[in-house]
């Protein structure tokens, strides 16, 4: 707390996205790094509260990367949530569509759950 940092409850997934864009509008600058992805094992879908959050919050998402073969990492251009998860994920997926992790099969394909429901981040 002494840095900024901002405690979560991360056992429950009920009210998190509206809880992180709470915390978004009391402080001029806020930044957040999250997964969506699996990072312990391979998953099926890609968390969206990170999306929601953003959307919500009328922040950009920052396309952070590790790019394992060619010893890189950084963050790519910033996507500002169009509301359209489906398009925002396909730019998603073109932009890391050339980067490789540390654990390649652990990587899933980059689609959010069918049903469209945000899911937590």
């Amino acid at each position: 707390r002494r840095l900024g940092g901002v405690p979560l409850n991360r056992e429950t997934t009920e009210n998190f996205v509206e809880s992180v864009v709470e915390e978004f509008d009391k402080r001029e600058e806020f930044v957040l790094v999250l997964a969506p992805e699996g990072t312990r094992s391979r998953v099926e879908y890609w968390r969206t509260g990170f999306y929601y959050i953003a959307l919500r919050a009328g922040v950009p998402i920052a396309l952070g990367f590790v790019d394992s073969p060619r010893k890189e990492v950084g963050l790519g251009p910033l996507l500002w949530p169009s509301g359209d998860l489906e398009a925002d994920l396909a730019k998603m997926r073109d932009f890391y569509s050339d980067k490789t992790g540390i654990r390649p099969e652990k990587h899933g394909e980059i689609r959010a759950r069918p049903g469209g429901a945000p899911q937590s981040a």
